[in-house]
């Protein structure tokens, strides 16, 4: 009777010691688990601050007619956006007036850059299509922006064959610089500037822009 009783007990102990070691394995797991999942967010964050540039705009004057600063006119005097044909390699200084004898697509995109000079958000905003706004917010409100050295390349054109019907889809890089850039409508780019790839379409029965993509250029 004493030996049944001994090997219940050592039964017991065994099981009692298995159950110790299976908690101690799931809790050091469980601390494995936690102690991994934050080494990968301050991973992800140090990453992240690698793209954050803290810039120092300037004050932002919503009364301020640009166009009587003349620093900002001697930024433009000469000319400033210039259009370069990626298939020939060939840039030319263009404006306003002649922007339509190089196609639709840079007379939209030179209209736009004048949206932007002259602080219409709601003609801006009208430029993007449906597709966008699908995961995108319009413009609030800025001041006329003090644009110049305006960069416009053509990347590539494309007809695009669909169901509901046929349509052109044409890419552009878009850059230019901001003079004393106040921060209301780009908070990315300084005294710089950022290349921003730029889709048109006109799936919609116009010419809309259906994305704007932003080459980032990490601090070192």
């Amino acid at each position: 009777m004493n030996d049944i009783n001994n090997n219940a007990v050592k039964s017991n102990k065994k099981a009692k010691k298995k159950l110790l070691i299976i908690i101690i394995c799931i809790l050091t797991v469980m601390i494995l688990l936690v102690i991994a999942s934050l080494i990968i967010d301050l991973i992800e964050n140090n990453k992240n601050k690698e793209y954050e540039i803290d810039y120092n705009f300037y004050p932002a004057d919503y009364e301020e007619n640009i166009f009587e600063d003349e620093k900002y006119i001697l930024l433009t005097k000469d000319g400033f956006i210039s259009y370069c044909d990626s298939s020939t390699n060939i840039t030319l200084g263009i404006d306003k007036e002649i922007a339509k004898n190089y196609g639709e697509e840079v007379d939209f995109l030179v209209d736009m850059i004048y949206d932007i000079i002259n602080g219409d958000h709601e003609s801006y905003n009208e430029k993007f299509s449906d597709s966008y706004y699908k995961n995108n917010s319009p413009k609030n409100s800025f001041t006329m922006q003090k644009v110049y050295d305006v960069k416009i390349t053509s990347i590539s054109d494309e007809e695009v064959a669909e169901e509901a019907g046929n349509y052109t889809k044409s890419v552009y890089c878009v850059e230019y610089k901001i003079y004393h850039n106040n921060g209301t409508f780009r908070r990315d780019i300084g005294d710089g500037s950022k290349k921003q790839y730029i889709t048109l379409t006109n799936a919609s029965g116009e010419l809309l822009i259906d994305s704007i993509s932003t080459v980032i250029i990490s601090k070192k």
